[in-house]
Parts: structure tokens; sequence; C-alpha cells
């Protein structure tokens, strides 16, 4: 909503729908040509933005559509290809416009002055035609009208022009009590407004319900207020002639003189009615005296309910008084009946809780009675059938060590028979080893023997006092003799101890006589053989 409509230069297209929501006012935006973002270099198209009709220009004159048929001077929204020196020229807006401009200075019909706040909705008719059967005398010719005849600034001031002439002449129609009638409001309040008025206009007044809601006639005018007859019958066809009639004749008469130069206004809309402040506040001071005695009179119908209310209080403050004391006197004597009724109640409780005493000792004493016997009972028969369970125990335990004596003597044989044949295998497996072994056993002893009389005699040779003599005399020195002339002869030096063994050895028997230390130890049937 703005009080301007205007025109203006933007730095492109792509900026228009920035430039028209910042500025409400706006309504035709002249574009500069876009070039090449890259190089600077003009460019071989450009855009129309949507929301807009576009008027283009080819070296200053206005270049036609193609693309229509007839050839239509606005332009459809979109990319276009054509020469640098093809570019969009004016951008008209086919959005609504509110103008909203005050007219001052109203008369009514008893002289006084009224400012009236009108708001018009409008648009320009720039629609192919035969595009929507709600605008029928759309026209692309209309937009050019507009841009180049008519002008933003120019419809702006025949707008406040045209709207002031009838403001005013409509305004001298109606009385200044009737004027607020004229506001346009919606039809939800419209039609409250009309069924509260109705509702009002048509309340009975007759005396019988009067008589029930007031108590005289002065008391209805101070609370209701002093107002004509006829006020009711006037806000009704006020508000139905601000609704109807007055701003439907303001669209049609502002329609009838632009419709031609392209202008559709498409809503008048009276949004307020301004009295002089001398005006309102007569009204508002006639308001005040009717509510100033209203207060007065619920003032003093106060005060009356009040004083009544506080007498009834003492008397009903009285009156609980005595009651009190009468419930307190009744009380007293209600108390001293019921301890009355209190003491004999104990007195027969006493005597039955001795009855009880004396009923229970006689019970628990009988009770222990037949406990007693019943616990006797229960131990002699406990005691059967322990012994029972006893006897039962010592037979089935008697049963299961005789099985089990049996099952281990069973057992005992089964594993006596198998020791004894695993025993007579292993005796046949260690005689048929032993029988295998035995002459390798006899082998071995053999060397084991030979072995040891090798190593007695590399002793008995290596003992320079052990002497060697034969036992049978001069065959033993002969041949010693023989032995010492043989080695006599041999090159090799050997000592007669050597020679000796030798010549056992070679014999393969001999009976000598060993001499150690000077004392003769006989040894007898040595058989000293060489191996």
């Amino acid at each position: 909503m703005s009080d301007l409509l205007k025109s203006c230069n933007i730095w492109g297209v792509n900026g228009a729908s920035q430039a028209f929501g910042e500025d409400t006012s706006l309504m035709v935006a002249r574009p500069a040509r876009t070039s090449c973002c890259c190089y600077m270099l003009p460019a071989f198209w450009f855009t129309v933005p949507e929301g807009f009709y576009a008027l283009v220009t080819r070296f200053g004159k206005e270049e036609m559509y193609p693309g229509s048929d007839p050839p239509s001077p606005c332009w459809p929204s979109g990319i276009h290809f054509g020469p640098p020196w093809l570019k969009v020229s004016h951008l008209v807006t086919k959005q609504s416009m509110v103008f909203n401009r005050p007219v001052r200075g109203c008369k009514t019909s008893d002289n006084v002055t009224v400012e009236i706040d009108i708001n018009i909705v409008l648009r320009v008719m720039g629609d192919e035609k035969g595009s929507s059967t709600d605008r029928p005398n759309d026209d692309p010719e209309n937009v050019r009208k507009f841009v180049h005849n008519l002008t933003a600034e120019g419809l702006a001031q025949q707008l406040e022009d045209a709207q002031a002439e009838a403001m005013r002449t409509m305004a001298r129609s109606v009385t200044h009590t009737e004027v607020f009638g004229l506001r346009t409001i919606s039809a939800v309040e419209l039609e409250e407004n009309m069924a509260r008025i109705k509702a009002a206009s048509s309340f009975s007044e007759d005396e019988d319900e009067d008589k029930s809601d007031y108590e005289d006639g002065q008391e209805k005018k101070d609370l209701e207020g002093d107002h004509d007859v006829i006020d009711k019958e006037e806000a009704v066809y006020a508000t139905e002639y601000g609704a109807s009639v007055v701003t439907k004749t303001l669209k049609h008469r502002l329609n009838k003189q632009f419709r031609p130069q392209g202008i559709e206004i498409l809503e008048v809309i009276i949004e307020n009615i301004s009295l002089p402040n001398s005006i309102q506040d007569q009204m508002s001071q006639k308001t005040m005296v009717i509510s100033a005695n209203a207060e007065q009179r619920m003032q003093h119908k106060h005060d009356l309910q009040v004083l009544e209310q506080t007498e009834a209080m003492k008397m009903i403050k009285q009156r609980h008084r005595e009651e009190v004391r009468e419930l307190k006197q009744d009380g007293q004597a209600q108390e001293i009946e019921e301890r009355l009724k209190l003491d004999l109640m104990k007195e027969e409780a006493e005597k039955e809780i001795s009855k009880i005493t004396v009923q229970n000792s006689r019970d628990v004493q009988v009770i222990k009675y037949e406990s007693s016997f019943k616990v006797k009972k229960v131990k002699e028969l406990c005691e059967k059938e322990v012994s029972r369970v006893q006897l039962t125990a010592a037979l089935e335990a008697a049963k299961t060590h005789a099985d089990a004596d049996f099952f281990c003597m069973d057992v005992s044989a089964k594993a006596k028979l198998e020791c004894a044949q695993l025993s007579a295998k292993a005796d046949d497996i260690v005689f048929k080893a032993e029988g295998v072994s035995a002459p390798k056993n006899r082998t071995l002893n053999n060397y084991l023997t030979e072995m040891r009389k090798l190593e007695v005699q590399n002793s008995l040779a290596e003992n320079d006092q052990v002497i060697i003599t034969g036992t049978s005399g001069g065959n033993a020195a002969n041949k010693l003799l023989q032995v010492d002339a043989c080695l006599s002869d041999a090159k090799v030096s050997r000592t007669s101890s050597d020679g000796i063994a030798e010549l056992a050895i070679a014999s393969g028997k001999a009976d000598i006589r060993l001499y150690t230390n000077g004392n003769p130890q006989p040894v007898k049937n040595q058989r000293i053989s060489r191996t």
C-alpha cells in the first residue's frame, strides 16, 4: 500500500523483482541493457522476468513480438535472442497496486467537515485478448497506452482528483451521524452488525418488560441514555448504504473513467472516517454523561445493597450466636447422658471381660490336656515308625552288604582269573624271549670272560715284581732258557717276562707259580689262551 505511483530506472532486468519488492509504489521500471559478464561485451540475448509486461525497442523504436498472432507489443517472460540493439525498454508490473490517499475537507449535508481515508486497488489491463473470461477488456495495447500516454505519475494525480471529487459528492449526501456507516467492512462483520442492529430495533418495549428490568422510566433513561426513536433505523440504513451502494458506485465511476486508458479498478475500500475533534468531543461527552448518570445510579444501588447486607449480616450473626448457645446447652445435656451410657457400657464390658477371662483359662487348660495327649500319641507313633524304619533299614543294609560282598568276590575272582591268564602269557613271552636271547647272552658272557682274562694277563705282564715259575721243575726252566736265547738273538729288546707270557700263550696251557714281593702265589689249573 502506497500514496504514490511512480516509475524509475533500474540497472537491469535481473534486478526487477528486487526493485519492485522493495518499493511498493513502483509501477513502471526502465532497465538498462545488460552485457556479457565475462568480457563486458554486448550480449546477443535478453531475458524478461516473470510477473511483468515487457516493451522491447530496436534503436529506440518499439518492436512487436513476432511470436503472437496478431503481433503484440508485450513480450512474454523467458529468454529471447537478438542483436545488442534489441533491448527491454519498460517493465510494467502485473500485480495489483494499492493506492492510498486520504481525502480531506469533505462536507456532509449538515456542514460537518470529515476526513475519509480511502484505498483503491488497481491493475494494468495488459493480458492477451480472450485469455480469461474474467478479463474480457484486456489488451496488450493498454500497456503501451499506460507507459507512453498515461504514465504512473499521471495515473496517481488523476486517481487523487477523481476519488476526491467522488468522495466529496458522496459525503454531501449524508449527515455526520451517518458517515461512519460508509466504512467498508468484511462480509462477516457486515452480517454480525446487521444482525445486532436488527435485533436491537425489533426489541419489544412494552411496559411489562420495562417494569421487570427497571424500577421507573428515569432509571432506564439514566442507564441506556436518551436518543431518538429513528436512530436504530438510521444505523441500519447507513450500514447497508455504505456496504452495498457507496463503494460499488465509486468503483463503477472510476472504472468508467480509467478503463479507456488501460487501468481497471478492482476494489474501493473506505478504510477510516475521521470527524473533527469538536464533534468527537461532543459525541463522547454525551456518552460520558450517560455513563456518569448510570454510574451514579449504580453507586446508589450499591450503597443501599451494602447497607441492607450489613443489617442482614448483623441479624444473621445474632441468630447464629443464639443458635450456638442453644446448641452448647443441648450438647452439654447430651454429653452427660452419653457419659452415663458410657459408664454403664464400661461396667458391662468389665463383666464380659471377666467372663471371657475365665472361659479363656478353662479353654486353655482343656487345650493343654488335649495337646499333651496328642503329643504323647504322636511321640509313640513316631517311635514306632522310627523302629520300623530302623529295622527296615538294617534289613536293607544287610541285604545290600551281602550283595556287595558277593559282587566283590565275583569281581575279585574274575580279576584273579584274568591276572593268572595274563601272568601265564607274560611268562610265556619271557621264556620265548630268553630262548631267543640265550645264545646271544652266552656269546656275550664268553666275550666278557676273555676280556677279563686279557686284563689280568696284561696286569701280570706289566708288574715287575711278579715271577712266574713252572710247577714241573725242569721243563719250565728249559723253556725259560729257550725263551731267553730267542730273545737274545732278536733285535727287538724284550724282557724275560714278555717272553714268558708269550710262551705261556703259545702253549695254550701252563701251570705257573707267581712270586709277588718274594712270596710265591700258586695258580692252579690256570689256562692262559691267546685270543
